[in-house]
């Protein structure tokens, strides 16, 4: 969405929101025969950066908010800036527990390679302070973090980046042996997450937050904020909180 990062984030997100606001109207154009798009339940999903941008535009952090309404939210490994003090613009993180003012199913993927250096020449790709933690802290029930732990931060993308940038990609962060297990466990647990949430069906989003080791990566203990009429439900997508 963007070529240049810069120390403000808040043109991002009104491109986002801009974005957002043609959907209804351009979207169906460019859609094969019959195909219509269903726009009551629309989730929005970001990568780092935009992760960031995609929280911002959840919370209005722009001069124009979008007329859609959101059905879900999608963090892969969010980043707000380089360190806690040093947040780009806007600031999405306050440090305030459960502080976010939305309140939509949430669901955050870390990396847990992406707080470590590389070399000694750059700073990690998804610090401590600023990333996965931070952002589920902050979320609102219901919310979810998983975080694949021998993965880095752009072990999201393809295997072949192309250009100088996209060489970059395999010099500058700490990452796991190959991308593939990581894009498939992130493909298949953001489907399990939106089947659960926009199509009732949470039986493969369950099995996972019960049993983590099917997932194809190893992960760290699942964690969850519920809200208490769940939890009280037999059919809770997770009895336990953290």
């Amino acid at each position: 969405m963007y070529r240049v990062t810069g120390a403000d984030a808040t043109p991002e997100i009104a491109d986002a929101a801009a974005i957002c606001d043609w959907l209804p109207e351009g979207l169906s154009s460019y859609l094969p025969g019959e195909t219509r798009p269903d726009f009551q339940n629309v989730a929005m999903a970001g990568h780092s950066r935009g992760g960031k941008v995609a929280f911002g535009l959840a919370l209005g952090r722009t001069s124009q908010a979008t007329k859609l309404n959101f059905s879900a939210l999608v963090g892969l490994d969010p980043v707000d800036g380089m360190a806690r003090g040093h947040q780009t613009q806007p600031r999405i993180l306050t440090y305030k527990p459960q502080s976010f003012e939305f309140i939509i199913p949430s669901l955050v993927i870390g990396s847990g390679l992406g707080p470590l250096k590389r070399n000694p020449f750059f700073p990690p790709c998804a610090p401590e302070g600023v990333s996965h933690r931070e952002f589920f802290n902050e979320c609102r029930a219901p919310a979810y973090h998983f975080v694949p732990s021998d993965y880095g931060h752009v072990d999201f993308l393809d295997d072949e980046t192309g250009g100088i940038r996209g060489k970059w990609t395999y010099c500058l962060c700490k990452n796991g042996v190959s991308r593939e297990p990581m894009r498939r466990f992130c493909g298949g647990i953001m489907v399990a997450f939106l089947n659960a949430y926009l199509r009732n069906d949470s039986a493969a989003f369950n099995d996972l937050l019960i049993h983590p080791s099917h997932a194809p990566v190893k992960l760290e203990p699942p964690q969850s904020f519920v809200p208490e009429v769940e939890q009280k439900s037999g059919e809770s997508l997770l009895r336990r909180t953290v």
